[in-house]
Formats: structure tokens, sequence, C-alpha cells
């Protein structure tokens, strides 16, 4: 089944593989996947071209629906069939988001969040595992080293006033980071400066539930899938443009 995906989010994962989901003309979620070791990220370019990005419209050859709560999203697909159609553009962009907009984080899982050593939902429950919010604030951003590798998280207040405090996965927001400091600026100004542009902007954020781990296989932690502000702080560019 051939299905054109506006694409919302994709995301960094371990050892070079990465997370893709999108939007069909219905709203329907639809996360692509493939067997282990899964979507790597040079899958995610063509002709040394970036094919699927945030906002890139593209193909998928879907083959199999493959939901397991709260990841309901899950249909393999046939990595031949993958074809960028077009990108959309600033106004495209911004009425997605709207229409996809949830009023809260709690209201995107159709299960209440637990907040117990970071925020989490248990594995088999929740109607879906990806959302987006408007926060009213975004208070902090921070850039610090956890076990050898640099870690990016957002604090943040939604609508409910509920404050959260979520790592980036977004794969774009992370070598956009990287970037900087490869370019010699000290992470906490690069913390400051993003700060001070969320506060300025208007910004939307995917928020996502990870897999279950090792230490807890049956937990489903909430991460930061996407970061978009408006006008754009990546001012047209992509993750490609960014990357090591």
């Amino acid at each position: 089944m051939k299905k054109e995906l506006v694409i919302t989010d994709v995301t960094r994962m371990r050892e070079g593989r990465v997370c893709v989901a999108g939007y069909d003309r219905k709203r329907n979620c639809v996360r692509p996947v493939l067997p282990p070791p899964g979507i790597h990220e040079r899958s995610l370019c063509a002709n040394k071209k970036p094919i699927v990005f945030p906002f890139a419209v593209v193909e998928y050859d879907l083959l199999e629906h493959t939901p397991k709560p709260p990841h309901m999203e899950d249909w393999r697909y046939d990595p031949a069939s993958v074809r960028f159609i077009k990108r959309l553009g600033e106004k495209e962009k911004r009425e997605t988001l709207e229409r996809l907009r949830d009023p809260s984080v709690n209201a995107i899982f159709g299960v209440p969040v637990i907040s117990t050593r970071g925020h989490y939902i248990m594995a088999g429950q929740g109607k879906r595992s990806l959302g987006t919010i408007q926060p009213s604030e975004v208070s902090d951003v921070i850039c610090e080293t956890a076990d050898g590798e640099w870690k990016y998280r957002l604090q943040f207040v939604d609508a409910t006033q509920t404050t959260w405090r979520l790592t980036v996965t977004d794969l774009t927001w992370r070598y956009y980071c990287d970037s900087q400091r490869r370019a010699g600026k000290p992470p906490r100004k690069i913390a400051a400066e993003l700060t001070r542009l969320l506060a300025t902007s208007q910004v939307y954020l995917r928020v996502g539930l990870a897999r279950g781990w090792d230490e807890h296989p049956d937990r489903c932690y909430l991460q930061i899938t996407g970061v978009y502000t408006f006008p754009d702080y990546l001012q047209g560019q992509t993750f490609a443009d960014f990357a090591p």
C-alpha cells in the first residue's frame, strides 16, 4: 500500500540508527519501521541529498501494520520504495502542526503519565506514542555530558501549567547543538542562546515515547522527538547541513 507521509519526526537512536514518523492525508500517524537492526541514518539521503527530513512529503510502500501498545503507529515498509515528493513551505508547516496539536502532554497517550525518576508510561498501555504540543513557556535548554556523551534537554510548561524536563532526541536539534560545540562555542552559551531563541519564537514540540530498554524493559519514557520554531531557527536547513 503506497502512502504519502508528511514527515514530522526524525529522531536519533544508537549506532547510527534513526526513527521516522509522519502523517497521511487523513492525519493518521505512521511510523515506518524495519526489522533489526532498523533504519540507518544513511538511508535518509539519496545522491548525497536528504530525502527524509521533517516536513518533507515522502512516499512509502507500507507492507504490514505491526502495532505494539503504546507504539500503535508502526508499519513495516519496503526500503526500496522510499521516494521524496516535495518539501512543505513555512505556512504549510505551521498549519500541519496546528492541525495535530494536542491540549497537553498528558492528553497525548490515552493513559496518565507516571512521573517517578523521569516520565513514562508502562509498556502495553496507551493508545498512541506520538503527539504535538505548543508549550506556554520554554524555561531552560540544558546541554550537559552524561556517561561520556552529550545530552540535550528542554524544560517547558504545557497549557495545563505542568512543568516537564525531557531529553531531546530530535536528530536535527542534536546535530545543530553538536555543530555549535565543534565550532568552539561553550555549552553554557549554546544553552543560553537557544533558551532566548525559544522564548521569543512560536514553538511546537513533538513528544513521543521511547521503547523499553535493558534496565527498564517495561517503561516507555517520554522524549522530545521534534523541536520546531517560527521563525525557523534552522533557516531552511536540515540535519544534513549540520552532520559531522
